[in-house]
């Protein structure tokens, strides 16, 4: 019973102070995100989740940090089903597959596009799934592969995955 009192009174303290390794959120300011748009520009990353959220970094984690700040609420980043990197891809792709931020299981995507709309991107991707998951890339980068990763065209006012697979 000591032990229980112990632990119970240490966690109390840590809450307190604010150094447990979560945090309460409340949920009506979540921010669910479903179409992540990430562009590199030299040195530069931008974040766009639609209706017009964007923020900018020197690195996709700033990108990400400023985008949240920019946010009324909380950007709740692992509802993204997909995530569209824009052409030419330099980094991005390993730096996408390294974020935490984003769920394995999220679609990956190049595109040329080069102010893509998430939102229309999102409802187009949402019936046109791939099999190509962060996950999946990552591990392909892991094993020292060029992955395979399908692209997002503009075609005829709409979209069409190109699979570079088939």
């Amino acid at each position: 019973m000591k032990k229980l009192m112990v632990v119970l009174l240490a966690a109390a303290v840590l809450a307190g102070l604010g150094l447990l390794p979560f945090r309460a959120v409340d949920a009506a300011r979540l921010l669910p995100v479903k179409t992540v748009i990430v562009t590199r520009s030299g040195e530069c990353y931008t974040v766009d989740i639609g209706a017009g959220v964007k923020a900018a970094g020197r690195s996709l984690r700033e990108a990400l940090d400023r985008l949240r700040e920019a946010v009324t609420g909380e950007a709740f980043l692992p509802t993204a089903e997909q995530v569209v990197i824009t052409e030419p891809a330099a980094g991005a792709v390993e730096a996408v597959t390294e974020e935490p931020a984003f769920r394995p299981a999220a679609g990956i995507y190049l595109t040329p596009e080069r102010d893509p709309d998430a939102v229309k991107i999102g409802e187009y991707l949402a019936s046109h799934p791939s099999n190509v998951t962060i996950l999946s890339v990552r591990a392909e980068l892991a094993a020292g592969r060029r992955p395979s990763i399908p692209r997002l065209l503009a075609e005829d006012g709409g979209y069409r995955v190109e699979d570079p697979a088939q």
